[in-house]
């Protein structure tokens, strides 16, 4: 099974997009970063893995990504009052306040 370019792509998009379901905002952050550093790292680099260890890489990642929405589903049946910092819209996207 060989992975073409826009299969990884797709498989990265629906990554980012399942850690964006998570409620809690460390949560959310980690599985973010944790999907952008894997597929840089081991997806990225794609024509200096064989065929094998390329396809091992995309069905592992496929398999995260099925764990990660049970998870997110699982973290927004059982949501917990806000922090401050994701109450704040401006400091759960990443984006600083001006008027500090």
């Amino acid at each position: 099974m060989s992975a073409t370019r826009t299969e990884i792509l797709k498989l990265y998009r629906a990554s980012l997009r399942a850690a964006r379901g998570f409620e809690t905002y460390n949560f959310r952050k980690y599985f973010y970063r944790r999907t952008r550093d894997r597929f840089h790292d081991t997806l990225g680099r794609g024509s200096s893995m064989s065929a094998q260890e390329a396809s091992q890489a995309l069905e592992s990642a496929r398999a995260d990504l099925d764990v990660m929405q049970r998870q997110a589903l699982v973290n927004r049946l059982f949501a917990h009052n806000r922090t401050v910092l994701e109450a704040d819209p401006q400091y759960a996207s990443g984006a600083r306040r001006a008027n500090l």
